[in-house]
């Protein structure tokens, strides 16, 4: 186990941890649910740091962290986890906890589109945009090297406000194309909760769990138009948990977005991303 990376990825949902070799490789994957740390306040940073007090052992030489919330030098500004905005350095705080490894701190999506890059599609794919369709909408701009903002908050056009005309609501972006962007369009439609894997179970006899993806699939071509006019891209990768139930939704995006795109800024591919712990993989 020398020499090996073990790495943290903080998301709203759950909580993935890998220890790996330097090459990506995978030698064992946990999961944890962040429920489980109470997050929403300030005090969930003493006890995910805990966490990985617990979890680091003596052959990790490198520590990687990754965090639903955009990273700028290892700086969170804002952070839903952690009750909203707020100023903490997390690199800072790792190097002082754990003096003597190698720290690697980023946003979850631009860890994704590392691990893309580096484990997954590769270079041959590269301008690539990667959107993680999980617990938001996120997305990085990868061209051999990470496209950052002037603060590190690149790709937050998943904060724009969308008017969803079925639910007679206004939801941001990133709280739309998300799981619970499921959940919110079909407890608009018929009031009651269900989560997005059990909307996505219900599709082939509930006309509004169907519903729900049509409505999704439409703000997700829209999206979609306006993220390859702003990059360009040459391959975009739907990555996160809702990736994973494309197959009723990204035919009707892609229609949507063909039957507006311009060609010139058509990307050669959308596809799935295909690589396991892609924002862990990213901080090996």
């Amino acid at each position: 186990m020398t020499g090996t990376t073990i790495a943290f990825d903080f998301g709203g949902t759950k909580i993935d941890i890998c220890r790996m070799k330097p090459t990506g490789e995978l030698l064992g994957r946990e999961v944890v649910a962040t429920a489980s740390l109470m997050p929403g306040e300030p005090a969930f940073l003493g006890r995910a740091m805990a966490l990985l007090d617990s979890k680091v052992g003596p052959g990790d030489i490198r520590i990687g962290l990754s965090w639903n919330a955009p990273v700028h030098e290892g700086r969170l500004q804002q952070s839903s986890l952690l009750g909203g905005p707020i100023e903490v350095d997390l690199g800072a705080l790792l190097r002082d906890r754990f003096p003597g490894h190698e720290i690697c701190v980023e946003s979850d999506v631009h860890a994704m589109a590392l691990g893309e890059y580096r484990f997954g599609l590769g270079p041959a794919a590269s301008p690539l945009l990667l959107i993680n369709l999980g617990s938001g909408a996120g997305l990085a701009y990868h061209d051999g090297t990470l496209m950052r903002g002037f603060t590190g908050g690149a790709g937050l056009v998943s904060q724009e406000l969308r008017r969803v005309p079925e639910i007679g609501e206004t939801v941001v972006l990133d709280h739309l194309l998300s799981g619970r962007g499921l959940a919110r369009i079909y407890r608009g439609l018929t009031g009651q909760e269900l989560n997005g894997a059990q909307i996505a179970a219900r599709v082939s006899d509930d006309p509004d769990a169907a519903r729900v993806f049509d409505i999704f699939a439409a703000h997700l071509g829209i999206y979609l138009i306006t993220v390859c006019r702003m990059f360009d891209p040459r391959t975009v990768v739907l990555s996160g948990s809702v990736a994973k139930a494309a197959p009723l939704f990204l035919d009707e995006a892609l229609r949507v977005m063909s039957g507006q795109l311009e060609p010139a800024c058509a990307p050669e591919r959308i596809c799935l991303s295909a690589l396991e712990a892609a924002a862990c993989r990213g901080l090996a």
